[in-house]
C-alpha cells in the first residue's frame, strides 16, 4: 500500500479516479471508476467547493474498496503558464534549482502568487558541441492548487503532487510511439491538447480551447433528435454517427463508413450543423500540425492517437482523417500498463491523463514540503491541547510566550524550506567561486614566470645568420629592452652590411652604432697573442729581410664595429621562435 495513490482528474462533465502504483515504469491499475461532475464544480481548472460532489466521490472511493492515503491529481488549464526553454546539460536534481533562479525571465508575473514545475523534454547538441537540456516550465497559480488541496482534504487524503494533464499524456504515450512521429490529440468538452512525440522526445504540444460541446449543444438545438439534456446528447452521439464524413463536399473521402445511414433531410441538415459546429476545432488541429510539418518536413506526423471524450464520438476519427489528411484512430488500450479489466469499466485509453499523472508528475505541490506540513499540522494540534491544559496553571502570561515560541517555530520551518529549496543553487554558486579562485592563481603564477629574455636564444639565432663568416664577435651583453655588442670586420662592407641587417629585424626598434675603429691586422692579432709571441716574430722578420728572397706584404686593416641594439617588443621573440 504505500507505493499505491490515488489519482484524480476532475473535468467539466466526467471525474475519473483510479489507484494504480506511483512512479512506477509499467503500474499497475487496480481499481478505477467514472462519476459525472456537477454543473459549476469545474470551470478552466478551478475547483469551486460542492458538498454533494464530496459526498458522493468519498462514497464511490470507499465502495471501490481505495484504502490508501496518497493523492495525484490531474489538471488542464489555459491559466497554467507554459514556455520552452535551453538550459545547460546538469544532473537532474539541479534543473529545478535553475528554472527557480531564472523564472523571472520566462514569464513576466508575480511568481510569488505562483508554483513552478518543468519537464525535461529532449537533449538537444548545439553547433558548438555543447550539450544543452530542452525544458519545458509550467507556471500554476497558488489558487488553483489550493483547490485541489482542499478537495483532498475534504476526502480524508494527503495530496503529494498535482500534474499537468499535458505532461500526463506525455508520460504515458511517449513509451507506446518507437521510431514513428505522431500526434495524440485529447479532445474534451471545451478544450483539447495536441502533443507531438517522435522517437519518445517531445517535438510540440499545444492547448486548443476548443472540444465537441459545441456538437451537443448543436445536437441539443436540432429537431432532428430528442434529446435535449447534455448527457442525453454526449450518449447519442456515442451510440450512433451524428456527423458527416466531411465538412466540405469538396474535401477528398480517404476514409469512408461501410455503412453509410440513409437519413431524412432533417437528420442530414443537423448532421450538418453538428458537423460545422466542430469546424474551429478541427482547423486549429490542422494550423498546429502544419506549423510542426514545416518546421520539421524530414519527421513528419504520421499518425494521430485519439483519446477523451472525442474519443467516444461515432464517425470523430473519420471526420479528422479526411479533414487532417492524416490517419487518425482512437487509443482504446495502452500496451504499458497492467490494467485490471474486472476492476472497473472502460478501457485504459479513456484514463490516459489519470494514469499518467501517477508516472512521473512535474510536481506543483512539493512532496517534502506537505510532509512536513503535515508534521507542523500535527504538531500544532498536540501543543493546542497542551496549552489549554497549562494556561490553567500558568496563566494568561505563559500562553502568549508558546503562542509566541509557536510562531517563532513556523518561521524556523519556513527557513528551512527555503533552504532546502535554494541548497542545490548554492553548491553550484559554490563550484563556480572555486573554480574561478584556481583560475585567477594560475594566470599569477604564469605572470611572474615570464621575463624578457625568455626569447633571446631566438634573437642570438637571428645575429648568427646575418654575420658574415670571416666577422668576429668580441664583446656582447644583454638587458631586458637592449643589447651591447662589438664585432669585428675585414671590410667596411661587411660591417655596413651587417648594420642593415640589424635593422631589418622584426625584434630591432632601433640600432644605434656607438663606434667604428680601423686598426692593422698585425697589430690586433700581436696583442691576442702575448708578449712571449712577439720576440719570436720579430727574430723571423729579420731573417726575412736579410735574406731579401720575398717582397715586403701590404699592410692590411681590420674594422671594430660597437653597435648598441633597442629591443621592440618581447612578443617579436616569439614570432622569430615560431618562424
Amino acid at each position: 500500500m504505500a507505493n499505491r495513490i490515488i489519482s484524480i482528474e476532475v473535468g467539466y462533465s466526467l471525474t475519473k479516479v483510479c489507484e494504480m502504483d506511483f512512479r512506477a515504469k509499467n503500474p499497475k491499475v487496480y481499481k478505477y471508476f467514472t462519476i459525472p461532475t456537477p454543473e459549476g464544480v469545474y470551470e478552466d481548472g478551478f475547483l469551486t467547493e460542492n458538498p454533494e460532489f464530496i459526498t458522493t466521490l468519498r462514497q464511490a472511493i470507499g465502495f471501490n474498496k481505495m484504502r490508501t492515503k496518497q493523492a495525484v491529481c490531474s489538471v488542464t488549464s489555459s491559466k497554467i503558464a507554459t514556455r520552452e526553454v535551453m538550459l545547460p546539460s546538469v544532473k537532474a536534481t539541479q534543473v529545478q534549482a535553475l528554472v527557480e533562479a531564472n523564472a523571472g525571465d520566462y514569464f513576466p508575473i508575480n511568481l510569488n502568487d505562483y508554483e513552478l514545475g518543468h519537464l525535461v523534454i529532449g537533449n538537444i547538441k548545439e553547433t558548438d558541441g555543447t550539450n544543452k537540456l530542452k525544458v519545458l516550465v509550467m507556471a500554476c497559480h497558488k489558487q488553483l492548487i489550493q483547490g485541489y488541496e482542499k478537495l483532498c482534504d475534504q476526502l480524508g487524503l494527503h495530496l503529494i503532487s498535482l500534474d499537468y494533464s499535458g505532461n500526463s499524456i506525455y508520460q504515458i504515450m511517449k513509451n507506446e510511439i518507437k521510431d514513428e512521429t505522431e500526434m495524440v490529440l485529447r479532445v474534451e468538452e471545451k478544450q483539447s491538447i495536441a502533443t507531438i512525440i517522435s522517437g519518445q522526445n517531445m517535438m510540440m504540444q499545444r492547448n486548443v480551447v476548443y472540444g465537441v460541446e459545441n456538437a451537443m449543444f448543436a445536437l441539443m438545438s436540432s429537431n432532428a433528435f430528442p434529446q435535449k439534456t447534455y448527457e442525453e446528447a454526449y450518449e447519442e452521439l456515442k451510440r450512433i454517427r451524428c456527423i458527416r464524413l466531411v465538412i466540405n463536399d469538396n474535401t477528398k473521402v480517404v476514409e469512408k463508413d461501410d455503412d453509410e445511414p440513409q437519413v431524412t433531410e432533417k437528420v442530414a441538415k443537423a448532421m450538418r450543423d453538428i458537423t460545422d459546429s466542430l469546424a474551429p476545432l478541427i482547423g486549429n488541429i490542422a494550423r498546429v500540425l502544419d506549423l510542426y510539418n514545416s518546421k520539421n518536413p524530414d519527421k513528419p506526423v504520421t499518425k494521430i492517437s485519439l483519446i477523451g471524450m472525442g474519443s467516444d464520438i461515432s464517425g470523430l476519427s473519420k471526420l479528422f482523417t479526411n479533414e487532417l489528411g492524416v490517419k487518425t484512430v482512437v487509443c482504446n488500450n495502452i500496451r504499458g500498463i497492467n490494467w485490471n479489466h474486472a476492476a472497473g469499466e472502460g478501457s485504459s485509453g479513456k484514463y490516459v491523463s489519470t494514469i499518467g499523472a501517477g508516472l512521473a508528475p512535474v510536481g506543483f505541490v512539493n512532496e517534502e514540503k506537505k510532509k512536513n506540513d503535515l508534521k507542523d499540522v500535527n504538531y500544532k494540534n498536540v501543543a493546542f491541547l497542551v496549552a489549554i491544559l497549562t494556561a490553567t496553571i500558568c496563566g494568561a502570561l505563559y500562553f502568549l510566550a508558546f503562542t509566541e515560541l509557536a510562531a517563532a517555530k513556523v518561521t524556523n520551518l519556513a527557513l528551512k524550506n527555503d533552504e532546502a529549496k535554494y541548497a542545490p543553487s548554492e553548491e553550484l554558486f559554490h563550484k563556480y567561486e572555486k573554480v574561478k579562485a584556481f583560475h585567477d592563481e594560475v594566470l599569477i603564477d604564469d605572470n611572474l614566470t615570464y621575463s624578457e629574455n625568455d626569447n633571446l636564444i631566438a634573437f642570438l639565432d637571428s645575429l648568427e645568420k646575418a654575420l658574415p663568416e670571416e666577422a668576429k664577435v668580441k664583446e656582447f651583453t644583454s638587458s631586458p629592452s637592449e643589447c651591447t655588442l662589438a664585432v669585428e670586420f675585414e671590410t667596411i662592407d661587411s660591417a655596413i652590411g651587417f648594420v642593415q641587417a640589424v635593422r631589418d629585424f622584426d625584434c630591432t626598434l632601433d640600432v644605434v652604432v656607438n663606434s667604428i675603429a680601423a686598426e692593422p691586422k698585425e697589430q690586433i692579432e700581436a696583442e691576442d697573442e702575448g708578449s712571449e709571441e712577439s720576440s719570436e716574430e720579430a727574430d723571423a722578420d729579420n731573417s726575412e729581410n736579410s735574406e731579401g728572397s720575398e717582397e715586403e706584404e701590404e699592410e692590411q686593416i681590420v674594422y671594430t664595429v660597437s653597435l648598441s641594439i633597442v629591443y621592440f617588443d618581447a612578443i617579436y621573440y616569439s614570432a622569430i621562435e615560431n618562424q
